[in-house]
């Protein structure tokens, strides 16, 4: 082969090699443009169900709390005229009985009975029989004249008990809402 020949073969050679090259590289670009753009697209998508997420979360505890109030409320009410009742009938035990039946919900911590002049009277707990209630619990929860919720983390619930004539107590009960999202379900 002459040397003109030999460049011919070497040129001809190395033309497809250098397009297989350039092909290759073409192709390994547009792969790492994908990737990019899949990643991207993931990023962004993470993002917007977190966001969903979050606000589904918001709306279910706002919801939890709407519910809650209207049926520990209401709750409230009747419970208020049983203990009513008892009281005019001078049956300090049969409110211990309810009480004690009414502590064993779910959720129920702790229900108080306070007489007017601020001395718990009964109690699901029986170290808090005879105190005064505001030495260990809020004040504000006697000087409600209606069925009261407060949704703090554990809720506060109060209710005057009146008589015919006056107000013969106020019941108090603390309340442990079962969260509706649990950890586990939150950590998925």
């Amino acid at each position: 082969m002459t040397t003109e020949q030999h460049k011919k073969h070497e040129t001809s050679l190395t033309k497809p090699s250098s397009r297989l090259t350039l092909a290759l590289y073409g192709a390994l670009t547009l792969l790492v443009l994908g990737v990019g753009y899949l990643l991207y697209k993931n990023i962004q998508m993470t993002k917007e169900y977190t966001q969903e997420r979050e606000s589904l979360r918001s709306a279910v505890q706002i919801n939890q709390r709407a519910v809650d109030r209207q049926q520990l409320t209401f709750g409230m009410k009747t419970f208020v005229w049983a203990v009513r009742n008892a009281l005019l009938q001078n049956k300090p035990g049969e409110i211990n009985e309810y009480f004690n039946t009414l502590v064993k919900d779910k959720g129920v911590q702790e229900v108080l009975l306070v007489d007017p002049a601020g001395k718990v009277t009964i109690s699901t707990n029986k170290k808090n029989q005879g105190i005064g209630f505001a030495s260990r619990f809020p004040a504000y929860l006697l000087q409600q004249q209606d069925v009261y919720f407060n949704d703090k983390t554990t809720y506060e619930l109060s209710a005057p008990v009146t008589g015919p004539n006056k107000r013969l107590g106020t019941l108090v009960m603390f309340y442990k809402p079962t969260p509706v999202l649990t950890v586990s379900s939150t950590n998925r």
